[in-house]
């Protein structure tokens, strides 16, 4: 395991009507307008599934429930490693607000490919293309 574990963060694969919910970053954020699963770091003494939840009420302003782990992986950055979780979340409630993001979809899995993904969600996109469809949680 080469390199120093520089953060460690979330993002959730949020499916409802057979559609997955996708977020467009901002326009003068790090990889401006690149589209990705929300989420974000996990902050000291906050477990991955806390995060989650906090990271998707700050951004979207929706109320989650993590209902299982989607994938684990590790995203290499220069001699960094950051490892990701990424989890089948259901949406709860609240009424969604773009308080960091430029847009937000809600696509088929077949649709992932007409959107251009930030790097670290290429393993979590690749494992949606090859999954059978689900109807959502």
């Amino acid at each position: 395991m080469a390199g120093k574990v520089f953060k460690r963060v979330t993002g959730a694969i949020i499916r409802q009507d057979g559609k997955i919910l996708i977020a467009q970053r901002a326009a003068d954020d790090e990889c401006p307008l690149m589209w990705e699963f929300p989420g974000g770091k996990i902050e000291e003494g906050e477990t991955p599934g806390e995060c989650i939840v906090r990271e998707i009420k700050e951004e979207l302003n929706l109320d989650i429930r993590p209902v299982k782990v989607f994938m684990r992986t590790v995203y290499h950055l220069n001699d960094k490693r950051i490892p990701i979780t990424f989890f089948d979340a259901k949406i709860l409630g609240g009424e969604m607000l773009l308080n960091v993001h430029n847009d937000v979809k809600w696509i088929k899995a077949e649709e992932i490919p007409d959107y251009a993904f930030m790097p670290p969600d290429a393993r979590a996109v690749k494992k949606l293309l090859k999954a059978k469809p689900q109807s959502g949680y």
